[in-house]
């Protein structure tokens, strides 16, 4: 499956992973830029590429949480889970996240 956007909140994973992934036109929106990928971006930008590496600072504001709430509600924006624990399991969730193995959110339920 390829897809449009990739938004990406995880630090120490390479442009690599994401590109092939991506459609024809298809963006990454890092909301942890690095100074690879503001490099990433950069090069993409001044080759024209048709695959964008966008980074993206975060200042926290009622109207974007808003907008994004609104993207989930209309069934726009799904959240990916890889896997649920319950809270007596909370450390092998925290394990699998500091192995760098999980492909999506890891929830703790309690």
């Amino acid at each position: 499956m390829k897809y449009d956007y990739v938004i990406h909140c995880a630090t120490g994973i390479p442009w690599s992973t994401f590109e092939p992934n991506l459609n024809a036109t298809g963006k990454v929106i890092d909301l942890t830029p690095s100074a690879s990928s503001m490099w990433t971006f950069a090069v993409k930008k001044v080759t024209f590429s048709k695959k964008q590496l966008v980074p993206y600072i975060l200042r926290p504001k009622g109207e974007n949480l808003e907008y994004l709430v609104n993207l989930v509600r209309d069934g726009k924006l799904k959240t990916v889970i890889d896997s649920k624990f319950t809270f007596s399991k909370a450390e092998d969730a925290w394990s699998k996240i500091m192995d760098g193995h999980a492909t999506g959110k890891i929830i703790v339920e309690h």
